[in-house]
């Protein structure tokens, strides 16, 4: 039977279950689906997104917690939130970040959260700054989840979102398409036994907006000095702006 990407009203419950479901093995699987380099787009992403080194970050959809320990990592003083709505990726972010603690002196505070990327449960304001990686493919409303993560960060404080793109070229966008399609479920059937939830995976894609598409959500929300930046020959894409 074809796969069949669920319907807006199903989309969160059954995403929710995807990612409760493949939280032991996401970060492998991750390393071995992007061969690595998704360390490479998010140290990127982490050196656009901080303005000093200290202060408040959110990281949402944070899953694993990868993201919002190498925050952590570059500041000397402040706080980092991490927001998921799946318990079992907050389980293992939490059991990552003590294992961090065991071999880093940090004073940075984290947090993990469990919450809705479309209603974040925070005031105003609150953060120097809000990124989200990889996630906003899953949510039902790209510009709602823009919109509140603009909402919470303050004047001058920069938004980001670094996710899928549209690969560039005459020779790589097929093969990119290829991979993403055939090659990755099967990666998800070896390694985590579970090829449905890495079928979605690339699947998410189909009506994810272009680089383009997201920076016009992007200053739909208010932002200004919007700008993306290609990576991995425009298969990835990191799009961010300023609060006014």
């Amino acid at each position: 039977m074809p796969f069949r990407l669920p319907a807006k009203e199903e989309k969160a419950q059954y995403v929710l279950s995807q990612f409760d479901r493949i939280a032991r093995g996401y970060d492998l699987a991750n390393d071995c689906i992007s061969m690595g380099m998704h360390r490479l787009w998010k140290d990127k992403a982490v050196k656009t997104l901080l303005s000093s080194e200290s202060g408040s970050y959110l990281d949402v959809c944070c899953g694993t917690g990868d993201l919002a320990l190498l925050i952590a990592s570059r500041l000397k003083s402040g706080k980092v939130t991490g927001l998921d709505f799946s318990g079992n990726m907050l389980d293992v972010a939490r059991n990552r970040e003590v294992r961090y603690r065991e071999k880093h002196n940090t004073p940075v505070q984290l947090d993990w959260i469990k919450g809705d990327a479309l209603e974040l449960p925070f005031q105003n304001g609150l953060f120097d700054g809000a990124i989200v990686s990889f996630g906003l493919r899953n949510v039902t409303d790209y510009q709602k989840a823009i919109n509140e993560l603009t909402r919470v960060v303050k004047p001058g404080g920069r938004v980001l979102n670094l996710d899928l793109g549209k690969p560039e070229g005459l020779i790589f966008p097929p093969l990119f398409a290829f991979y993403f399609s055939q090659i990755v479920p099967l990666i998800g059937q070896v390694l985590q036994n579970d090829r449905k939830a890495y079928t979605y995976l690339p699947e998410s894609k189909r009506n994810y907006p272009d680089p383009e598409g997201i920076s016009q959500l992007f200053k739909n929300a208010g932002l200004a000095d919007v700008r993306h930046i290609k990576l991995a020959s425009g298969s990835v894409a990191l799009t961010f702006g300023i609060v006014r």
